[in-house]
């Protein structure tokens, strides 16, 4: 037993943790008077779906730094046609805030605000031997190192019972 809680002991140790995220969908309700809601802090790589509930289509139009995109939501419908989707790609769309037009039988209808953050992802802690030379104050606490703590007391304590259970049947080696 020993043979296998050691090394997946160091193993655990030595693992670095990343604090990710995966791509999320931010919606947008385009009623008859309004939308809801009405601006967003939303993140590069995700998707905005904006739903059309009223009986008539409405375009979508989103201007970045590589030109229009434009797309349209039907009629409401059971379907997926009454919907109109734009993937924020990080390589277009920088952060910043953005103006998305909606056009209604032609005419200008609404506006909602959209300002892109970064996808920022930092890792815990630096992998051995490297200097990121970023002059911060390194004896602030992690978020992440009280889950590595964590992981470690409980680490900790299963290989003290699994050597406990060992010595207690007799069969220590």
């Amino acid at each position: 037993m020993r043979r296998i809680l050691v090394p997946l002991a160091i193993v655990m140790i030595l693992t670095p943790t990343v604090s990710a995220h995966g791509a999320d969908t931010f919606a947008f309700i385009l009623r008859g008077e309004s939308v809801q809601p009405e601006s967003a802090q939303v993140l590069q790589n995700d998707t905005l779906i904006f739903y059309n509930v009223v009986d008539y289509e409405r375009n979508i139009s989103l201007e970045g730094p590589y030109g229009e995109e434009v797309c349209t939501a039907g009629p409401s419908s059971p379907g997926i046609e009454d919907e109109c989707r734009f993937w924020l790609d990080p390589e277009k769309y920088v952060p910043e805030t953005y103006g998305i037009q909606i056009f209604s039988n032609g005419s200008w209808w609404g506006e909602v605000v959209v300002t892109i953050v970064l996808d920022n992802h930092t890792e815990s802690g630096a992998p051995m031997d490297y200097s990121f030379n970023n002059n911060q104050d390194e004896s602030a606490p992690s978020g992440d190192s009280d889950y590595r703590t964590l992981t470690l007391v409980i680490l900790a304590v299963l290989i003290a019972v699994a050597i406990s259970r060992r010595k207690i049947g007799g069969s220590d080696e």
